[in-house]
């Protein structure tokens, strides 16, 4: 569970200024140094992305999710939050049985479509390198028959979406979806800005 006070850009930045090579005042530490390690395709995504050091929230958070525990965060704007959920996600998913096509693995639930569009982004720097699993963004404004479809054809091992339209899919079975039975090899669930899913009444019934 990850909260914060707005959206973030696309791209993260790492602490308060201008990122640098060397980091910045608000670094923890370099990505070489987690726990237990990261997958070396992992690092080669960061180094891609410029991301030399990891910020307070990263260095925090991603030992905790990597060794399966409940994470509940809360960082401003530009932490790096994205991040801290996006890695191990991925970590996770390394370490388990290969999921099968209409397997989920991971849901990410986040308030607003520019939200969901920007993890989805984030997201597709890193899977781009690990072919073997699928992701798809459910969003309002497009057609939902289409988001089926593209489901069924290319799969889905993560998810990301926004709360009205992970509704719609998961009663969608007349159409030739089961996401309900899809899901229930999920081993991870990000509910990114909770504070606002909140607000806006989605809560567990």
């Amino acid at each position: 569970m990850f909260q914060g006070d707005g959206p973030e850009a696309g791209r993260e930045v790492q602490g308060d200024g201008p990122e640098t090579g060397s980091g910045t005042m608000a670094d923890s530490g370099v990505w070489d140094n987690v726990e237990n390690g990261l997958h070396p395709l992992i690092l080669q995504t960061l180094r891609e992305l410029h991301f030399t050091h990891m910020t307070p929230v990263q260095s925090v958070t991603i030992p905790l999710f990597m060794s399966n525990k409940d994470v509940a965060a809360e960082a401003i704007t530009g932490s790096g939050k994205t991040l801290a959920f996006v890695i191990p996600i991925l970590e996770i998913l390394l370490k388990r049985e290969k999921l099968k096509k209409l397997q989920v693995g991971a849901l990410i639930i986040t308030p607003t479509r520019e939200l969901a569009i920007q993890i989805d982004e984030v997201l597709r720097h890193f899977t781009f390198h690990f072919p073997q699993f699928s992701q798809i963004l459910f969003i309002g404004g497009s057609n939902p028959i289409e988001d089926v479809e593209k489901f069924l054809k290319q799969g889905g091992n993560i998810i990301v979406g926004t709360p009205g339209r992970l509704v719609d899919m998961f009663r969608r079975q007349s159409d030739g979806l089961d996401l309900p039975s899809c899901v229930k090899t999920l081993e991870v669930l990000v509910l990114d800005e909770a504070d606002r899913l909140l607000e806006m009444g989605f809560e567990a019934r």
